[in-house]
């Protein structure tokens, strides 16, 4: 019996990305080169340094981690009722949003949402092509054309 192919996305995302730890890895370098080459006083390399540090932290820690996003089901519109899981600081919660675009790179595609549930705001989800299976990465790469297509 060969199941067949769903219709609807339903993505498992990593939580770590070598791709997006050598991005930011790269800009990190480019900026302490940069730093390094600026004729300043050995407090202000310590205040900087402690200012990078702070602000990285409070990035890495502040942001929610998608874990999971599925697409509503083909009875419904694809941009409502969006499921994601997240993981947060009070641990993992499923959130329902809204697709408002998707934009399709070559290592990463990124989903702009408005998030109904728990609470309302925008949030930007960045997927990269190492945090998803082949088959998922297709389905992302056809749902940023249908997106793009459509607007």
């Amino acid at each position: 019996m060969t199941s067949t192919p769903s219709l609807r996305i339903d993505t498992a995302i990593q939580p770590t990305s070598p791709l997006r730890f050598l991005l930011y890895g790269g800009l990190g370098s480019i900026m302490g080169l940069l730093a390094w080459l600026t004729p300043l006083v050995l407090w202000q390399y310590v205040c900087l340094l402690i200012v990078t540090t702070a602000v990285t932290l409070y990035l890495a820690l502040s942001r929610p981690i998608p874990l999971h996003v599925s697409q509503p089901p083909l009875s419904q519109r694809i941009d409502k009722h969006w499921q994601l899981l997240i993981r947060t600081s009070r641990g993992d919660e499923l959130w329902q949003a809204q697709l408002v675009a998707v934009h399709g790179y070559r290592w990463a595609v990124s989903l702009e949402l408005i998030i109904v549930e728990p609470y309302k705001r925008p949030l930007l989800i960045t997927i990269f092509r190492d945090q998803v299976s082949a088959n998922q990465w297709r389905e992302l790469g056809v749902l940023a054309t249908i997106s793009t297509n459509k607007t």
